[in-house]
């Protein structure tokens, strides 16, 4: 048996302001995000937080404020006046200069700092559907519909065809990330694998990622590791592709729960806990073991977690249907109005791992990153139980 900490809310409100745990918001074009139907986060230059919604541009500012922005509001932004091409917004990405590039189903906007000019020309761009963007190094790299990837570097575009002589193995690119450990963008199609380019700079070449002698297939999303590497996922497993070029598995959705879960999708925070979202809540997973639960009990509207996105301030931002919010980070309990509860729930049959020699331990060290994370959560607990019990 292990124990996983199951984290219940003790404000009777359901909305909880942004210093009181788990907040969640209604979506409110005026006061709030535009929409849940969120397609893209990113951080911006100005300790705000970008998103692409169905409904337009949303910004969350560093001083804890909302502005949006879509075809029928026009107006100013942090990056410039913004008219957008379409209300449906599709990926959104900073290049190296701080500017702000926007996709949609009929092209790009990309910004200057004080307006946007629109990629719609069909010798740019080989399909204007922007499926998603990520910044590499000065680059950045765009797929559309089914038209493979386009690659932006110092005012030049270039095409890699499906199928062409770089070796792009695909039609469509659903999702891509960075490991900024060995400078490799890694690519994914559901249908066709998963492809890296190790070179940026150099003559480009797109290249299987193999596991087993066999090309890796039926991955659904990519996200960045910030210790290195990149997570692959789809709605039963993560793998880890390490910076040396190994596919490790991390876990199956058997590890998180005893009952049948699915994985929406991941994020890993700077601490090194991967978060899960599922239709079963968000698992946190550390060193081989759940350490944290939330759901619904906890204040999340729906246990249907489709997003999240862990932003530079450390906040976990998830969408659930009809509603978006964030977890603050567990590294500021005096915030935080949690209870902890921990309930047991049976071991899982495992393959057991080969003993590793434990390093000797020292007064001035912990005993282990695990125990080292459990004191933390147990600490963050304590001390909203102290506040709790002196109200």
């Amino acid at each position: 048996m292990h124990r996983v900490l199951i984290l219940s809310v003790v404000a009777a409100s359901l909305f909880l302001p942004p210093a009181s745990g788990i907040y969640v918001g209604v979506p409110d074009y005026y006061s709030g995000i535009a929409s849940a139907g969120v397609t893209d986060a990113i951080n911006g230059r100005h300790g705000d937080v970008i998103f692409a919604t169905d409904y337009g541009i949303s910004v969350y500012t560093a001083n804890g404020t909302w502005y949006s922005v879509n075809p029928r509001h026009p107006g100013e932004t942090a990056y410039g006046t913004l008219e957008p091409l379409d209300t449906m917004v599709t990926a959104v990405a900073l290049d190296h200069e701080g500017h702000l590039w926007i996709g949609y189903p009929g092209g790009l906007q990309i910004g200057d700092g004080k307006g946007y000019r629109a990629i719609q020309d069909l010798d740019l761009l080989k399909n204007r559907n922007i499926n998603c963007m990520v910044r590499w190094g000065d680059e950045i790299w765009i797929a559309t519909g089914r038209a493979g990837l386009h690659r932006y570097s110092e005012g030049a575009w270039t095409w890699y065809k499906p199928l062409g002589a770089e070796g792009l193995a695909c039609y469509t690119v659903a999702s891509m990330a960075v490991d900024a450990a060995s400078d490799t963008l890694v690519i994914v199609s559901e249908l066709d694998g998963v492809q890296v380019v190790s070179n940026g700079a150099g003559a480009i070449r797109f290249e299987p990622v193999i596991s087993g002698g066999e090309p890796v297939r039926g991955i659904a999303g990519v996200r960045a590791d910030p210790f290195g590497g990149v997570y692959l996922f789809n709605r039963t497993a993560v793998l880890h592709y390490t910076p040396g070029g190994e596919v490790v598995p991390v876990l199956d959705v058997g590890d998180l729960s005893a009952f049948p879960v699915a994985i929406n999708d991941l994020a890993a925070t700077p601490e090194g806990m991967l978060l899960v979202a599922t239709d079963s809540g968000i698992y946190g997973w550390y060193l081989s073991d759940v350490v944290v639960h939330i759901t619904s009990r906890d204040g999340l509207r729906s246990n249907f977690v489709k997003k999240l996105f862990v932003d530079a301030d450390g906040r976990c931002w998830f969408v659930v249907p009809g509603n978006v919010g964030y977890i603050p980070p567990i590294t500021e309990p005096a915030t935080l109005t949690l209870s902890a509860v921990p309930v047991e729930v049976p071991d899982l049959p495992a393959t057991p791992a080969p003993p590793t020699p434990a390093p000797d331990a020292t007064p001035e060290e912990p005993a282990g990153m695990l125990e080292s994370i459990r004191a933390s959560l147990a600490a963050w607990v304590g001390s909203v139980s102290a506040r709790v019990a002196g109200a």
